[in-house]
C-alpha cells in the first residue's frame, strides 16, 4: 500500500500546480500560516489572497467565515486539530522553503508538497499501529489478509495519496491508536495506555467534533452479558484515578478549540459551520450507503463483507469486539449521514466514514479467522472476494484521480458507462 500511495501521491497533479489549498484542505491548513508566519489568528483569509495571487482567476473555497463584530478578522469554519497533527511538519517546510529559496509565505510548493506527505505517513503509520494490534489477535496470515484489504481495498488509498492533505488519515491514525490502547488497557491495566485514550480521542474530536462516539469503544469494550454489564462500574471505580487523568487530557486538548474561538471571536463556544446543521430526524441512510453519487457500500464494498463478521464470527473469534463494533457502526453511520449535506462535498465515497475502518479490521479478521479454520474452499472463496475488492478498489481510485469518477456529481449512468474507462 505505501508504494502504491506514494506512485499515486508523486504523479498527482494537486501539488505541482500549487492547488493543495483549495477546500476542505485549505481551511484545516490555514491555521498554521495565520499563526506562525503572519501571526494573525484572525487572518485566515492571508492564505485566500495568495492563492488569487499565484493562481489568478482559478475558483477555490476554504471554508473561511467572518468573525462576528465587523472586525474585519475571519477564521477556518473546520477545527484545529488537522493544524496540530501537521504542525511538525510545516515547521520543517518552513525552513526548507527558506534554505531553498522559495518564499517562506506558507504557500509555496515546499508547504504544499509536505502537507501531502505528512497524509501519507498519517496512514502508513495507521496501517502499523493496526498491523501491532492484529498481529496480537490473530494469526501472521489473517493480519496481513486484513491489512491488505483496510490499506488498498478501501477509499483510504485515495486518502493517503490522491487526497491527502484531508484529515481521514490522521483520524484513522488515531482510530487506530485508540483501539489499540484500549485493547491493551484492558488487558493490562497500565496507566500509560488510559493515557492514550484520551489523548487519542482528543485528537480526533478536535479535528472533527462527532469523533466524540468513539468513546463507546472504550466503554463498551468486553461487554459480553449482563453480568459484565452490572461488573462494569466496579471496575471503572478502581481505576478512577487513571480514567480521572485521561478525561483530564481529553478535555484539555479540546479546550484548545476553544480558546482559539476565545482569542478569535471574544466567545467560547462560536458555531462556525454557518447554513449547516444535522437533522436527525430525516437521516440519508440509503444516500449515504448505497447512492451512485458517494455511496459507502458501493465505492468500498469490502466494508461490507467485514460488516458480514456481526453476523457470529465476531462473537466467536473476539468477542470482546462485538458490542462496541455494533453500537460504534450503528451510531456513527446513523449521525454520519444525519448532516443535512450527507455527501459532504466532493470526494472519493462515503469519506466521513474512513474512521471507522479499525474497528471493521477486527470483524474482517474474524470473518478471515472463522473461514480459515473451517473448509478450506470457503477460505479460499472469502480470499477471492477479497482480491476482487481490491482491485475494484484501486480502479476506482485511479478514475477519480483521472476525473472519470466525478468529485461529487457521479450518477448510475455514467458510473456504468465509464466502468472500464481508465482515463478521461
Amino acid at each position: 500500500m505505501g508504494v502504491l500511495a506514494t506512485l499515486l501521491q508523486f504523479q498527482d497533479r494537486r501539488w505541482k500546480p500549487l492547488e493543495v489549498f483549495d477546500y476542505d484542505s485549505g481551511g484545516y491548513y490555514v491555521y498554521l500560516p495565520s499563526a506562525f508566519i503572519y501571526h494573525d489568528l484572525a487572518g485566515a483569509d492571508s492564505l485566500a489572497r495568495l492563492h488569487e495571487a499565484y493562481l489568478p482567476g482559478k475558483e477555490f473555497n476554504m471554508g473561511l467565515v467572518a468573525v462576528p463584530g465587523g472586525s474585519g478578522g475571519t477564521i477556518s469554519k473546520y477545527p484545529l486539530g488537522m493544524a496540530l497533527a501537521n504542525l511538525p511538519w510545516f515547521g520543517g517546510a518552513h525552513l526548507y522553503a527558506g534554505w531553498a529559496g522559495y518564499a517562506q509565505d506558507g504557500f509555496t510548493r515546499p508547504y504544499q508538497q509536505i502537507t501531502m506527505v505528512a497524509g501519507l505517513a498519517h496512514a502508513l503509520l495507521g496501517l502499523l499501529v493496526l498491523a501491532g494490534l492484529l498481529r496480537r489477535l490473530f494469526p501472521d496470515s489473517v493480519a496481513a489478509w486484513t491489512l491488505a484489504v483496510i490499506g488498498l481495498g478501501t477509499n483510504l488509498l485515495c486518502y493517503a495519496s490522491l487526497e491527502a492533505a484531508m484529515a481521514h488519515a490522521p483520524l484513522f491514525l488515531w482510530q487506530a491508536a485508540l483501539l489499540y490502547c484500549t485493547v491493551r488497557w484492558y488487558e493490562t491495566f497500565r496507566p500509560g495506555f488510559m493515557l492514550g485514550i484520551g489523548l487519542f480521542l482528543g485528537l480526533a474530536v478536535l479535528t472533527r467534533p462527532t469523533e466524540i462516539l468513539y468513546v463507546l469503544v472504550p466503554l463498551l469494550w468486553g461487554l459480553r452479558s449482563v453480568a459484565s454489564l452490572r461488573s462494569r462500574p466496579a471496575l471503572w471505580w478502581q481505576h478512577r484515578g487513571q480514567l480521572a487523568m485521561a478525561a483530564l487530557l481529553l478535555l484539555a486538548i479540546g479546550s484548545l478549540q476553544l480558546l482559539f474561538w476565545r482569542a478569535t471571536t471574544g466567545h467560547w463556544l462560536f458555531y462556525s459551520y454557518q447554513g449547516e446543521a444535522f437533522d436527525f430526524r430525516h437521516p440519508h441512510l440509503l444516500d449515504g450507503l448505497f447512492s451512485f453519487r458517494k455511496g459507502w457500500l458501493l465505492y468500498t464494498p469490502l466494508a461490507g463483507v467485514a460488516l458480514l463478521s456481526l453476523g457470529g464470527a465476531l462473537q466467536r473469534q473476539l468477542p470482546a469486539a462485538w458490542v462496541p463494533l455494533l453500537v460504534t457502526v450503528v451510531g456513527v453511520v446513523y449521525v454520519t449521514f444525519s448532516w443535512e449535506q450527507w455527501w459532504y462535498g466532493g470526494g472519493f465515497g462515503a469519506r466521513a466514514l474512513i474512521s471507522l475502518y479499525p474497528l471493521l479490521a477486527l470483524g474482517l479478521a474474524s470473518l478471515l479467522a472463522q473461514a480459515r479454520a473451517g473448509r478450506r474452499f470457503g477460505y479460499g472463496l472469502l480470499r477471492g472476494v477479497l482480491v476482487l475488492g481490491i482491485l475494484l478498489s484501486c480502479l476506482q481510485t485511479w478514475q477519480f484521480g483521472a476525473g472519470t469518477l466525478h468529485w461529487d456529481e457521479t450518477t448510475a449512468e455514467s458510473y456504468f458507462a465509464n466502468f472500464f474507462t481508465i482515463k478521461h
